[in-house]
């Protein structure tokens, strides 16, 4: 890992110009939809609040893998990094974000990353991955497909579903009822096809662009998972800035992730009516899904998350304004 690093490292030295004027960001979203839209706001926002500034863009994995490309904001070889693999690396045993089903909602994961709970795994993102949390951007509820339709948490016993290899995931829709079958992704569409596996669940954008679709009949709106990028700067460099200069960056930060929040709904609408169009049938959970599901997602959440940390999610979620939970 460490010569991988410095390898990357290296790569970056000679690609950017030495410039403390020179800002790289580095991600391994594609750019694409939702993260164009993110990218294109921020460059045009830091243009006009940072015109000193220039912003160098290395999206698609191009810097490396995204462990490499935390390794790479933590030690200062880039400033801005954007991602989603530095929660179960950092934190895991705060972020109950990364619970399934216990989130109905992109508004009450924000909440809960402004709550004093949220605070905290700031304050570990700066001491273990010296990196300065700048704000999310929301992808996206992660959806199931499926050969046999399922509605209600009993339907869901027996179905053979496809997890990625998450334990706490895969303890949740085993304790459900399913038999879940740990995979790679691009192993995924082979066993669909021959029955290997009934079910899987991901991203519209993965079901759509992976062609999913081609070898599912059902797509099952469970909403399991509320999916987002966070954004976050190396810690040296945020504390280098002036008092306007963080302002500034603050702010480009915010509209972009704004304007890409934004975009997410329509453009999920969009994916969902191109997976309809290919054939899929649309279905959606029973309203007591959610509320039969939660006793599981209790238990599994208080064993992987630290003390009081669930509790705390979800007097989060509860003050938040009425949403329809089943969903």
């Amino acid at each position: 890992m460490k010569h991988t690093v410095i390898a990357f490292a290296a790569a970056i030295c000679l690609t950017v110009p030495a410039s403390a004027d020179v800002i790289t960001l580095a991600s391994t979203v594609p750019n694409t939809g939702i993260n164009k839209v993110m990218v294109d706001t921020l460059t045009e926002e830091m243009n006009e609040r940072m015109s000193d500034d220039s912003l160098d863009i290395f999206l698609d994995g191009t810097l490396g893998g995204e462990r490499e490309l935390i390794d790479l904001v933590r030690i200062g070889e880039s400033q801005i990094h954007m991602g989603v693999l530095h929660a179960s690396e950092y934190f895991p045993n705060l972020d109950a974000t990364l619970v399934p089903y216990l989130f109905p909602d992109y508004a009450s994961v924000e909440a809960f990353l402004a709550s004093e709970t949220g605070d905290k795994l700031k304050a570990v993102l700066e001491e273990k991955g010296n990196a300065k949390f700048l704000g999310t951007y929301y992808q996206g509820a992660r959806w199931a497909t499926a050969n046999k339709p399922f509605t209600t948490v009993d339907e869901l016993k027996g179905l053979k579903v496809r997890m990625p290899e998450i334990p706490l995931w895969i303890e949740i829709w085993s304790g459900l009822g399913a038999v879940t079958t740990p995979m790679p992704s691009p192993e995924v569409f082979s066993a669909l096809q021959t029955g290997v596996i009934d079910a899987q669940e991901n991203m519209l954008s993965n079901i759509y662009g992976r062609r999913i679709y081609e070898v599912q009949k059902y797509l099952v709106a469970t909403r399991h998972q509320q999916s987002y990028v966070t954004v976050m700067a190396n810690l040296d460099f945020w504390n280098g800035l002036s008092a306007e200069g963080q302002s500034a960056l603050q702010a480009s930060v915010d509209a972009a992730t704004t304007a890409a929040t934004e975009a997410a709904e329509a453009e999920n609408e969009r994916i969902v009516n191109l997976i309809k169009d290919a054939g899929l049938e649309v279905i959606e959970p029973a309203p007591e899904f959610r509320q039969k599901a939660m006793p599981v997602i209790e238990k599994a959440a208080k064993g992987a998350l630290d003390d009081g940390i669930y509790e705390a999610a979800v007097a989060v979620i509860e003050a938040q304004p009425s949403t329809d939970t089943a969903k």
